[in-house]
């Protein structure tokens, strides 16, 4: 009996005379679960409608029962990887169109639109390194590997810091009052590009396949390179966009009423710089920080939508508008003669009125400078 039982045991044991077969394409980590997993990786959670029973249930009963909450998990997390995607790709060709637009047209590139462009730049860059990065080409070789993790960690952490340079730029404009922090751009410049060099260099010959991605292998780096600098860039952004939103509310509540039109455009106002400073990225610390059942769903879902949507979002708030159409109808009034009178109707419609009370003077410096999140 012993040496039938194990004759049977060595049937289901790899024959060490043989050699190992492994698949060359490694099993593919989701995209969605990746810009969480930069973060921490969840383990699927049990359904709460159905308790535990008293007594063990067989170890094959509840093999069966792990690996159905397991595919539930993955069909969820697969079905937020295509729409993540796809968002992804949108705000790539959003934050292009809002370079073009801005370089095209010169005249409406004030200096906050440069800060944006910046911005974009760091998205087409980093989003086409994070999608390229899942492609088992690039994975199973290590060179390529190596480039491109290196340019997700490198563009990642610059987002991060181009979106704390929006946000001190939109205090030092609306709340201070500094009609001079375009000298303060050199500065963002050696900050936002300097800073990720050197975390890159920390991060050395640790980058690599991370089962199917090219990113950071190990934790304690990725931790130490990614986490924690992101945390405090948000973190100090959600400092500033609370002094900032403060601002506006004060300045749009003490408005008289003849001003008070301006206030439908307040949630606008809010929104826009709530995008463009990153603070979607909010939802994705909290996933992390409050580990609860469904808390950590919603800030999930939260998360792998507005993430993705930067580059949408900043191309809808900072190009489809009033004064940006102007420009743009003015390319084709060159040769069509009715555009050049639609320019002028939609650059009138742009243009404030000339008469403003000394109650109204502080109102409308604040309203313009906070009109330069959305122009």
């Amino acid at each position: 009996f012993a040496r039938k039982k194990e004759e049977e045991g060595s049937k289901n044991h790899t024959n060490p005379t043989r050699p190992l077969t492994f698949s060359r394409v490694p099993p593919r980590t989701s995209r969605p679960r990746l810009v969480s997993s930069l973060l921490q990786e969840l383990p699927p959670t049990p359904s709460s409608s159905h308790p535990a029973p008293s007594s063990h249930p067989p170890p094959s009963e509840r093999k069966r029962e792990k690996e159905r909450m397991v595919s539930a998990n993955t069909g969820v997390v697969d079905s937020f990887s295509y729409v993540t995607i796809v968002l992804m790709i949108l705000s790539i060709l959003g934050a292009f169109f809002t370079i073009v637009t801005f370089t095209l047209r010169p005249k409406i590139r004030t200096y906050p639109i440069k800060l944006i462009m910046y911005l974009c730049v760091t998205i087409i860059i980093g989003f086409c390194a994070f999608l390229v990065a899942f492609e088992p080409w690039v994975y199973m070789n290590r060179g390529p590997c190596v480039l491109i993790a290196l340019w997700v960690h490198y563009f990642f952490i610059s987002n991060f810091l181009w979106t704390f340079c929006i946000a001190f730029n939109f205090y030092q404009m609306i709340v201070r009052r500094n009609r001079e922090a375009d000298k303060l751009e050199k500065y963002y410049h050696i900050a936002s590009w300097g800073i990720p060099a050197i975390l890159c260099c920390v991060a050395g010959n640790w980058y690599g396949d991370l089962g199917g991605v090219c990113y950071i292998k190990n934790p304690l780096l990725r931790f130490l390179t990614f986490f924690i600098p992101g945390l405090i860039i948000i973190s100090a952004n959600a400092i500033l966009f609370f002094f900032i939103g403060r601002e506006i509310h004060e300045t749009l509540s003490g408005a008289p009423k003849s001003d008070r039109r301006a206030r439908s455009k307040e949630f606008r106002v809010y929104l826009s710089i709530f995008i463009s400073i990153g603070l979607s990225w909010i939802f994705g610390y909290l996933m992390y920080l409050l580990p609860f059942p469904y808390v950590t769903d919603a800030f999930f879902i939260l998360f792998t939508i507005f993430t993705p949507m930067q580059g949408i979002f900043i191309f809808v708030f900072y190009c489809l508008n009033k004064k940006v159409l102007a420009q743009y109808v003015g390319l084709f009034g060159i040769c069509i003669p009715i555009c050049k009178q639609w320019e002028e109707r939609l650059s009138s419609n742009t243009t404030p009125s000339g008469s403003r009370s000394s109650r109204s003077s502080r109102s409308s410096s604040s309203r313009s400078m906070s009109n330069s999140s959305t122009l």
